[in-house]
């Protein structure tokens, strides 16, 4: 290697290293201070923690009643339920708009991908109205059940199942194996590294998602931990916001998500890589 491709080679791994630790930071930052006391934190804001307590969690944990920890598991249970439909839903209308030829198809498809133009939020005054007349409203059905039919969820799915080879349907067809067998013994095993990808944006999306339930839930013991978080300066009336507090409660929200992405890790990083072959 030449004198300039190492010094290009260590100033590249510089700028990389620099921009993990911009990215780290805050993360570092967030765990530290959810560690301090509130005293501790207005003097020492950015650095680690001299005392480390979980006393912030104690107070977390004990908020309104326990509401924290019943808000934190309706999350979990509304975000893996909701990806878990979103994942199988998408992935037969995939294998359906990939392997399958019906009248109309491409231009059912094309319709459908026009739909991801219009933004969200003009739907949510008729869905409004509409889960209000079938009494869905302040329950779990109105948290997971609508856009379990994600067409940016079928679109993933159809693109990589178009990949796949037909001769391996067909020589499955040979055998004597049915529409269903084929989709579950050959089709779903090749395609984990693009399930694995849809799980994960759509764990997070719902994890993260805030006008919808704020619009649909009125009840707080229905309400994901993301509609909670905002209320933690009433624990405390003497401070406009008490930032030990908020610190705390967004470490407990990523959580959930670094866990999902360490299971799903694998499939995930080899559906980039492969679509970067593709590419």
């Amino acid at each position: 290697m030449k004198i300039n491709d190492k010094i290009s080679s260590i100033l590249i791994h510089i700028v990389l290293i620099l921009f993990s630790l911009l990215a780290i930071y805050p993360v570092f930052i967030m765990v530290a201070g959810s560690l301090k006391t509130a005293t501790e934190l207005s003097a020492n804001a950015s650095g680690f923690p001299i005392a480390p307590t979980l006393e912030n969690y104690v107070r977390l944990f004990n908020f309104d009643s326990g509401l924290i920890v019943r808000t934190f598991s309706n999350s979990i249970f509304v975000a893996a339920a909701y990806s878990g439909l979103t994942v199988i839903i998408a992935s037969l209308a995939g294998f359906a708009f990939a392997k399958y030829k019906f009248f109309g198809r491409d231009i059912l498809f094309v319709m459908l991908l026009i739909t991801m133009m219009i933004p969200a939020e003009l739907n949510m005054t008729p869905l409004y109205l509409m889960f209000s007349k079938m009494h869905w409203l302040n329950t779990y059905k109105v948290q997971i059940f609508p856009g379990i039919a994600n067409v940016f969820a079928l679109f993933l799915m159809r693109q990589y199942m178009v990949t796949i080879p037909d001769s391996l349907i067909e020589a499955a067809r040979i055998d004597g194996a049915r529409d269903f067998k084929i989709f579950y013994r050959i089709i779903m095993p090749i395609s984990m590294p693009s399930i694995s990808a849809l799980a994960i944006l759509q764990f997070l999306s719902k994890w993260n998602e805030i006008l919808y339930p704020k619009i649909m839930l009125t009840k707080k013991e229905i309400m994901p931990i993301m509609i909670i978080l905002p209320t933690l300066n009433e624990l405390d009336s003497a401070r406009s916001v008490p930032w030990e507090l908020v610190l705390t409660g967004c470490t407990l929200v990523t959580v959930p998500i670094i866990i999902v992405f360490l299971i799903f890790q694998d499939k995930f990083l080899s559906s980039v890589t492969l679509g970067a072959v593709k590419g």
